[in-house]
């Protein structure tokens, strides 16, 4: 009995080394592939082949495929632009250029810039030099005003008065126009009488104006406002300054 046993097992184990030396000559089939051969010796150990398959993973008919060793990586694929007005494909980078910031508003000044000042204004001289009441009256003798001092001075005769009273009616001066206007003259009114008649001796009645010019040149004008006698009158005068 134990021999019967011993001769069986010694059989099997020769069966089973001459599977594996027919395995070779099958091709040696690879995992996840069918075994090819067809028929004869060749195909003695396709049962041991799928056993093998197994016990290296794979699984007989599962037929995954695996890219072969050292073969190279799938490079990406080339850029390509996008069209004007279209965005770029998933995956790649956009060509166009940066996209700038939109410009800050410039900052506006919180107070206005301060206004110059006017320049500085000289003082005129004031017009009037003098202005006021003179009587002229005379005796016998010359008699009258000089007009260019700060307040008028007694003269003889002066800028204006009376030689005598031998001119009954009518005074006397260095230069005097009589005065058409309705109005009463004014500075540049009577400072463009220069260029008229000029007397020396005026017949005048109350509420004549006559323009006179000084002995300095100032322009100026008397009014008579009332009449005494043949020789003694009431004015008004006034006298600008020249230039």
């Amino acid at each position: 009995m134990r021999r019967a046993r011993a001769g069986a097992a010694r059989c099997a184990a020769l069966a089973l080394g001459a599977a594996l030396l027919a395995l070779p000559a099958c091709g040696g089939t690879k995992v996840g592939t069918q075994n090819n051969c067809n028929t004869g010796s060749k195909c003695a150990g396709r049962d041991i082949t799928d056993i093998n398959q197994v016990g290296q993973g794979g699984s007989a008919g599962s037929g995954a495929a695996t890219s072969p060793p050292g073969s190279p990586s799938p490079s990406p694929p080339p850029f390509v632009p996008p069209a004007s007005g279209q965005s770029p494909p998933p995956g790649q980078p956009s060509s166009g250029s940066p996209v700038s910031p939109a410009p800050s508003k410039a900052p506006v000044p919180s107070k206005s810039p301060p206004k110059p000042s006017p320049p500085a204004q000289v003082p005129q001289a004031p017009q009037v030099h003098w202005k006021g009441d003179l009587r002229l009256s005379s005796n016998g003798g010359p008699s009258g005003w000089w007009l260019d001092r700060d307040e008028p001075a007694l003269g003889i005769p002066g800028d204006i008065g009376l030689s005598c009273d031998c001119h009954p009616g009518a005074i006397e001066g260095t230069a005097l126009v009589a005065w058409k206007g309705t109005q009463p003259p004014g500075r540049q009114d009577c400072a463009t009488s220069k260029g008229q008649p000029v007397e020396h001796t005026l017949a005048v009645q109350p509420g004549d104006t006559v323009c006179l010019t000084t002995t300095q040149g100032r322009p100026g004008s008397l009014t008579v406002t009332a009449v005494f006698g043949p020789a003694e009158f009431l004015v008004t005068v006034t006298v600008w300054n020249s230039g």
